[in-house]
């Protein structure tokens, strides 16, 4: 920290003398003045062609909008329409919510979160090499299956 102060000073310094050095300060400062009356003007120029842009697609928006504003449901009032059109009745819906919450609480708090979120990968990652090994050795059974059954069939059609 010290170091970063020390070249901070340094700097100022440097910076200073170059500004108010007797036989060029005055001519530089007029330059810094001269550049920064010049960033002045852009800035308010922009500035003016961003009001006077957003001035005009506000008119547009407003002369297109035929019907006043109104509120629209939030996303808690769509999801809980959408599963009541599914049959779900709404507390049901609303307890499977509070039951959601409360697990992403529970995985994602601070403190032991990091370790439980651990513990459900790891259980994840077993159960995905069961279930890997199952569907593996089910496709394996099946095409020996299939393999023995068209051999059946050649060996009968032979015999025929």
């Amino acid at each position: 920290m010290k170091t970063l102060w020390l070249l901070g000073g340094l700097g100022l310094g440097a910076g200073l003398m170059y500004m108010l050095d007797p036989e060029q300060g005055e001519q530089r400062r007029d330059m810094v003045r001269g550049q920064l009356a010049a960033y002045g003007r852009q800035t308010g120029d922009f500035l003016d062609d961003t009001t006077q842009t957003l001035n005009r697609q506000a008119q547009a928006f407003l002369a297109r909008a035929q019907e006043p504003f109104r509120p629209q449901p939030g996303l808690g009032e769509r999801l809980l329409t959408q599963a009541e059109d599914l049959g779900v009745p709404g507390g049901l819906f609303l307890l499977g919510c509070v039951g959601l919450g409360a697990g992403l609480i529970y995985m994602l708090e601070p403190y032991e979160g990091a370790q439980r979120r651990a513990q459900l990968r790891d259980k994840a990652r077993t159960y995905w090499h069961k279930a890997d090994a199952f569907l593996r050795s089910a496709v394996n059974n099946g095409t020996h299956h299939t393999d023995g059954r068209q051999l059946e069939d050649a060996r009968v059609a032979q015999n025929a």
